[in-house]
């Protein structure tokens, strides 16, 4: 991540070159080519699917209300749809997601791992202490460091357990997620990209944004730790 340089004594010329100048057009050209990706692709196939899947739910209401297990598994995916739905919008606009600016992180956070471990049967043990307000964009970030390392377990680690911190420390905010899951080589993060890589490499990418660290330890059947280290002040 490129340091941050002092600004040249007032009355003193400041040049930019022209890579320094273009840069950051070039990124946020990128950004709004990406945004538009997602608003034609994802975005609309995301809304047809939640749209048929309400058709189908009211169809097979009558069928779904004698099949308790069946309908909960149902509504289930209809929610995550609509959940889906609402957070490519978010992204498309650049907003923060509505539940994290009305109960704030550490409620958002509990709230996903509750359902998470009433439909995976994951054990999953969450601690919070201190943890400040921040703003929106850095709580976003850190959100979205959380969520994908959950994800990732849920999706790869095939872990019986799961422990989440949340803790401040004096000016610095910590954030672990270790799971008891297979575990992988680490070396394999290199030698083939993966999904899985690639999600790492968003949440690394999103801690070094806030100033911060990204630390992973995981060997093939010994499980994955992640750990989060952001500068924070007042």
């Amino acid at each position: 991540m490129p340091r941050v340089r002092d600004l040249p004594p007032f009355g003193k010329t400041c040049y930019l070159s022209e890579k320094q100048i273009t840069a950051p057009a070039i990124e946020i050209q990128e950004a709004e080519r990406i945004i538009l990706e997602i608003h034609d692709g994802p975005a609309q196939t995301l809304t047809s699917a939640f749209q048929y899947l309400q058709t189908v739910d009211q169809i097979a209401r009558p069928y779904l209300v004698q099949r308790p297990e069946l309908d909960r598994l149902f509504s289930r995916a209809v929610g995550l749809v609509r959940q889906a739905v609402r957070e490519t919008r978010e992204i498309i606009n650049g907003t923060v997601p509505a539940a994290l600016e009305a109960h704030g992180l550490v409620v958002v956070v509990r709230q996903e791992l509750k359902q998470l471990e009433e439909d995976s049967g994951c054990k999953i043990e969450f601690y919070s202490s201190a943890w400040p307000t921040l703003h929106g964009q850095a709580e976003l970030a850190i959100y979205r460091i959380i969520h994908e390392a959950v994800n990732n377990v849920r999706k790869h680690a095939r872990s019986p357990r799961l422990e989440i911190e949340m803790n401040q420390k004096g000016k610095r905010l910590l954030v672990r997620v270790k799971d008891g899951g297979i575990g992988f080589p680490p070396d394999k993060l290199e030698s083939s990209p993966s999904g899985n890589s690639l999600g790492l490499l968003s949440m690394r990418r999103r801690a070094e944004l806030l100033g911060g660290t990204f630390s992973i330890s995981t060997a093939l059947g010994k499980g994955t730790e992640i750990t989060v280290d952001i500068p924070w002040r007042k």
